[in-house]
């Protein structure tokens, strides 16, 4: 005789879309077996299916309703949830995109990649921004071996493509009717909180300055990366514009590790 947790096991198996016949004698009902099965399975992809389409809404806006439902049943049946919380599924459909690159623009799996970030940053719990003023309190000669703990809902991205252009678009309600879609290296840096979040792109400098110091870098260690980007990178300037936009949380002592995760 099963365990519990072997019938349940088998249930789930068959209601994602694996063997039935293992499970069709535990439906007990007037109905068909098979038919009361099949009514789980609706529900099931049904729940997946919106899911999806709610964690990617450009991709969906790009490829039409029917495309994307075919792209979230390809996902369930090659990558079946794993994990407890729903929340938590679904990334993997970024990599089922770049897997049909015979059938979608080279650029579809960079504009997943943007729309699975933006969904989970914007859950992020931002922490209270720090002052530059704070930067006056350390001493001058330990300065560049400070770090700075930056906000936790920040993600930074590079693409060979304006994919950004793409969201905007989807965001302002409308597409133009020719839209004229090239090339072009772009560094962005993405940021949620409280429901909401911001897109922008950086500088190739500001961009290795940052991603150093979520990294957990010293500043002088950040500042040598911005240089080898660009070498007229302004320390000053970039810091400015770090605390003005309200990105920093806090400055460890140099005897601490920063917690940017």
């Amino acid at each position: 005789m099963r365990s519990l947790g072997e019938t349940q096991t088998l249930f789930r198996r068959a209601v994602a879309g694996g063997p039935a016949n293992k499970v069709l004698d535990l439906l007990k009902a007037p109905a068909d077996p098979a038919e009361r099965l099949e009514i789980y399975r609706r529900h099931y992809r049904e729940s997946f299916r919106r899911h999806l389409r709610g964690r990617y809404p450009t991709l969906e806006w790009l490829l039409g309703t029917d495309a994307m439902v075919e792209l979230a049943d390809a996902l369930l049946r090659e990558h079946p949830p794993r994990a407890p919380s729903l929340a938590e599924y679904g990334e993997e459909l970024i990599g089922v995109v770049a897997s049909r690159r015979d059938r979608h623009p080279p650029w579809l799996s960079d504009v997943a990649r943007l729309d699975w970030h933006l969904g989970v940053l914007s859950v992020a719990i931002e922490g209270p921004p720090l002052s530059i003023a704070a930067l006056a309190e350390l001493p001058p000669d330990t300065l560049l071996d400070a770090t700075l703990q930056l906000q936790p809902g920040l993600v930074r991205l590079q693409s060979g493509w304006p994919v950004d252009q793409l969201v905007h678009l989807r965001l302002g309600g409308g597409a133009p009717e020719r839209l004229e879609f090239l090339p072009l290296a772009v560094c962005l840096e993405l940021r949620g909180g409280r429901g909401r979040f911001a897109l922008q792109r950086l500088t190739p400098p500001d961009y290795a300055f940052r991603r150093a110091l979520r990294e957990g870098r010293r500043l002088g260690v950040a500042a040598e990366r911005a240089l080898g980007a660009d070498p007229i990178f302004d320390l000053s300037a970039a810091l400015a514009r770090l605390f003005a936009e309200g990105l920093v949380t806090a400055i460890p002592t140099i005897h601490e590790e920063p917690s940017n995760v």
